[in-house]
């Protein structure tokens, strides 16, 4: 009997079908390790390796030849899929897939700073590095599906929970025992800055989630030089650890770790180049906005396709609470992919974050917008199986690997479809290849009727379905029980009547060289020959949600930080002669009329009446207007992620400032806009020894790393008062230590003898011979102890919130028992009585200028205390620790020419010179000194003037603020937000559609602002 082509791939995908559905069997009908040839296919081996009319030869599980020429073994049983693309399966490098584990739900009532101890488990929750997800394993064909219907064959997988979060399993998608399906048991560890559901306080802000991982890598290295060590007298025993133990080879393993916006990409990318830690970071979609900076850390990412919603602008009031930088994100998520790309930043794509019938649709946007076919197919093959580590098994077709491959008519990546998804030799199948073939248009012959037969799929119903019409002449016929036989017969009944042939008429078809013949069997049950050709060819087209159309036209700016009023680029160092200012100097020159300025490669050049104007130099005519050094703030909380206290433990001062400072907070442009170039970013009060401080310039369009004052001294917070003592705020925080002001005062001498103690252990280590330190116990690094001996050895300056003056002399007093300087009394509103004994000290004094009765302990405030403290010598500024203060810092220090009569330089000096002294930066910054950093603000009137505007400000030469661009960039916010609100109003259902992401609002923060907010807020939102 003569089989054609046609029936012998209906034949052929039929016995694999139905061998995979008989798996189970003790017998099964035909072996799946039969040795399988897939014919005149298109092999796409690798990315960028394609080969035509290629043989794909199968055996046992794996692929054992590609057959270029016909000499395909006898024994082979082969499949024609002429006309098909076999691609190499995809592998998805982050999920959660197969992991049957839950932590349990101790359902303990807050404070919690202790967990139990299991099994060696690590001190905090949040720690779970001894986990190894491969014994919690077990398939599920179910979701298996959402996987394997977009082509995926295998998976990273690990439990998404905690800080670190344990080592990942690689797995295939089979439906088959845990044992076979494991492809590498121990792949890459897992990470995150959020600490899951640990019920243990600490950490509850992003930078103690920070400070957690950087003592955790150090404990870890520490245990593991350690633990073989004989037992010695003076340290004690090393206790068993699991969690540092399994963390001993990190450095040998690239962490994925999961982020959850742009910021923490790059924090995370910079803490893990602090420790030489090789990662895969996990993307957010928004990485198009910060490329450069990316590209200089040089992670590789794994990409969710996690396209947004477009926002809700149908009313006014809904689309004034939609910012302009989420209107871009929807115009420009797409983009993102390419921009990645083409940055040469490798990266794979996972389905982690979105629906998974979104995953092509969204990944075909990203293609049309740019992204290289190829680069989309390295994202889903051999990027991430190197990712999962499996990158010798699976991620490309070659003899040796797992049969993992996928068969697909046309290119996937445009408006091509999968038909089948093998899994370790085994059919998936997604949709009939037989059905497939039958698609098009044909011209019948039954008798001397000409009939025209249009077959079509129909997927409404979630599954394809063949539908048509028969038409003779003008008449069309809709087809009735449409149903396609294992064979690859086609069966349906017309009733052609109209086309005189009385009665519903059944026929049978099936393909053949030439086209389709077949059968027709009328009323009468007389049957009759069918002859068709083919008169138009159908190729399966993509979704129509698919969106692969042109390329969108982009209507967005994309500025740094790509928020309103961003810029377009970095502005550029200025040689600029000011002329014919009133110079307010901040310095011993007092105020100079008429006078003039010159300023070139980031510094203050010379000052003067009538400088001449050096060649290169750009002249600003200043007259009638007034040029000052910037404002400095000493106490403010702007421009910080994720929470400005950790105030979990009493003592937290390894969490560093510096680690979460964000560089898109539009406060930053303010300040600027306010005057203000330098501020003193502070941890909260919410503990006596808060963390570590951090000063930044404000750079507006700079990274969080370029906003740094780089040569600044170290500084902390330190608190004393009701803040701190935490017996007012309610019931889940009255079991900390201390509860009473005494208790204030014995915690820190508890701490700095231990940070003594710890500094004498430290010595000791170091005065051993190198034989003895072999077998000597190495004291255990701390980060927390570290910070607080740099207080006491006068490395660190101590910036201490206070109010009341029984508190400030016993700090005092404590201070020089321990014979370190306190730097600075913040707010300090009780200064005034105790102004001798602070300028004795050499404390400086950062007061507010009128605050006072809005809690108990500044009762006795006084709006003269700014004065009184500065009459006794004491160096005295004025302080914001509000944002919208910040703004009119210069408005503050005038109100003590009011009270009491202060002068106008002594005034003016109180938010630049002065300030400058308390953070020991005065030899750079706070005054018009030639040889200074040019950080200069000009004014249009006098600086202290509830009129006076800031018209420029420059920060070491460059112009990061002008309020003539400031007008424009407001007419061009507007026109931006009309034409994305325009785009969003006229886009189809298709455009709109998106994950519904719930942006990580950053609320204002102030000293006291509740620690529990971020951790909250972080986990509802995620």
């Amino acid at each position: 009997m003569l089989i054609n082509n046609k029936i012998l791939i209906s034949c052929g995908l039929t016995i694999s079908l139905t061998s995979h559905g008989i798996l189970a069997q003790a017998n099964p009908i035909v072996p799946v390790n039969k040795l399988t040839a897939f014919t005149h296919a298109e092999l796409i081996i690798a990315p960028g390796q394609r080969l035509t009319n290629a043989t794909l030869l199968v055996e046992n599980k794996q692929i054992k030849a590609i057959i270029e020429q016909e000499d395909i073994p006898k024994s082979a049983l082969q499949i024609d899929l002429h006309g098909y693309t076999i691609y190499p399966g995809f592998i998805d490098p982050y999920t959660d897939y197969g992991i049957e584990f839950e932590y349990p739900k101790l359902g303990l009532t807050r404070p919690v700073y202790d967990i139990k101890r299991i099994g060696g488990n690590a001190e905090n929750g949040a720690i779970h590095a001894e986990k190894e997800w491969f014994n919690y394993v077990y398939p599920n064909k179910d979701k298996a599906k959402n996987w394997i219907n977009n082509g995926f064959t295998s998976v990273q997988s690990s439990k998404l929970d905690g800080i670190f979060r344990g080592t990942a399993v690689s797995l295939s998608l089979a439906d088959k025992s845990t044992n076979e399906i494991i492809y590498r048991a121990r792949t890459q560890p897992f990470m995150a800055f959020d600490k899951g559901s640990s019920e243990q306080d600490y950490p509850n802000s992003l930078m103690g989630s920070i400070a957690l991982i950087r003592q955790t890598f150090a404990d870890a290295n520490w245990y593991n030089q350690n633990k073989n060590k004989p037992l010695n007298a003076n340290y004690g025993p090393i206790e068993f650890n699991v969690a540092f133990e399994k963390l001993s080879s990190l450095t040998d393993r690239n962490i994925v770790f999961e982020t959850k916006n742009l910021n923490d990409l790059l924090r995370a990318a910079n803490l893990l180049k602090e420790f030489k830690q090789p990662a895969y970071l996990l993307g957010n979609g928004q990485e198009y906005a910060r490329i450069n900076e990316l590209k200089s850390l040089n992670y590789p990412l794994i990409l969710p396709l996690n396209y947004p919603q477009a926002p809700d602008v149908g009313t006014d009031d809904a689309d004034r609470e939609v910012s302009l930088a989420d209107m871009r994100q929807w115009e420009r998520a797409p983009t993102n992919p390419a921009a990645v790309a083409n940055a040469s930043l490798p990266f794979a794509f996972t389905q982690y974050g979105i629906k998974h019938d979104a995953f092509w649709p969204r990944l075909r946007q990203a293609v049309a917008q740019g992204l290289n076919q190829d680069k989309a197919l390295a994202a889903l093959t051999t990027q991430p199986a190197e990712m999962a580590g499996i990158d010798n098994v699976v991620g490309k077709l070659a003899p040796g690997y797992m049969a993992d491959f996928i068969v697909a008519k046309g290119n996937l990546f445009t408006d091509g479809q999968i038909f089948s998804v093998y899994l370790q030799g085994e059919e998936h199948p997604i949709r009939s290849i037989p059905q497939a073939n039958l698609l098009g248009n044909y011209q019948l012959t039954v008798n001397q009727l000409m009939l025209d037969l249009n077959l079509e799929e129909n997927d409404k119903e979630g599954k394809p379905k063949i539908q048509g019409t028969l038409s003779s002449g003008e008449k069309s016929i809709t087809l009735t029980n449409v149903t396609l036989e294992d064979t690859g017969r086609l069966s349906f009944s017309a009733d052609l009547t109209e086309a005189g042939i009385q009665g519903v008429s059944r026929f049978t078809l099936w393909l053949d060289k030439e086209g389709i013949q077949g059968r027709m069997v009328d009323a009468q049950s007389k049957s009759t020959n069918v002859a068709g050709v083919i008169a138009k060819t159908s190729t399966p087209t993509a979704k129509a949600n698919d969106e692969t159309s042109a390329t969108r036209k982009l209507i967005s700016q994309l500025t740094y930080p790509n928020v309103a009023y961003g810029l377009n680029k970095a502005p550029s160092s200025e040689k600029l002669h000011i002329k014919n200012a009133t110079l307010w100097t901040s310095d011993s020159q007092g105020i100079i009329e008429h006078a003039d300025l010159l300023m070139a490669n980031g510094k203050i050049e010379k000052i003067g009446q009538k400088l001449t104007t050096p060649q290169g130099y750009q002249v600003l005519d200043a007259t009638g207007k007034y040029v000052t050094a910037g404002i400095i703030d000493e106490h403010s909380h702007i421009a910080i992620n994720g929470g400005t206290n950790e105030g979990t433990d009493a003592v937290t001062s390894e969490v560093r400032i510096g680690d979460v400072v964000n560089p898109e907070d539009i406060s930053i442009y303010r300040a600027l806009a306010g005057g203000v170039t330098s501020a003193q970013l502070l941890h909260g009060s919410a503990n006596p020894i808060g963390g570590q401080s951090q000063l930044i310039k404000m750079k507006w369009g700079e990274t969080a790393e370029q906003l740094k004052f780089a040569e600044a001294p170290a500084s902390i917070k330190f608190a004393l008062g009701e803040n701190v003592k935490q017996s007012n705020w309610g019931e889940k925080f009255t079991q900390r230590f201390p509860q009473t002001r005494m208790g204030v005062k014995a915690l820190f001498e508890e701490t700095f003898n231990a940070a003594l103690a710890y500094e004498a252990d430290l010595k000791a280590y170091n005065a051993l011979s190198a034989g003895d330190k072999k077998k000597t116990v190495t004291p255990r690094p701390s980060y927390r102890l570290d910070a607080v001996l740099e207080v006491l050895k006068q490395q660190r300056d101590v910036h201490i919130h206070s109010y009341v003056q029984s508190e400030i002399l016993m700090f005092l007093r404590l201070a020089e028992a321990y014979k370190f300087k306190v730097q600075t009394f913040t707010h300090v509103l009780e200064g005034y009585k105790v102004a001798d004994e602070l300028a004795k000290h050499g404390a400086g004094a950062s007061t507010f200028a009128d605050w006072w009765a809005y809690k108990f302990e500044v009762y006795d405030a006084i709006p003269q205390n700014a004065c009184l403290m500065n009459n006794k010598g004491v160096v005295t500024s004025i302080n914001s620790d509000d944002y919208e203060m910040q703004r009119r810092l210069n408005q503050e220090a005038a109100k003590s020419m009011m009270y009491c009569g202060m002068s106008k330089e002594a005034a003016w000096n109180m938010v630049t010179i002065n300030p400058a002294k308390q953070l020991r930066v005065d030899s750079l910054v706070g005054s018009l000194t030639p040889g200074k950093m040019a950080d200069i603000v000009l004014w249009d009137a006098e600086p202290l003037s509830i009129y006076a505007k800031v018209s420029k400000a420059w920060v070491e030469g460059k112009r990061y603020f002008d309020r003539e661009q400031d007008f424009s960039a407001q007419q061009q916010v507007i026109e931006e937000r009309a034409a994305l609100i325009q785009k969003i109003l006229s886009s189809d259902d298709k455009a709109k559609a998106g994950e519904k992401i719930t942006p990580l609002k950053e609320p204002q923060w102030h000293c006291d602002t509740h620690y529990l907010a971020w951790g909250q807020q972080h986990r509802e939102a995620n």
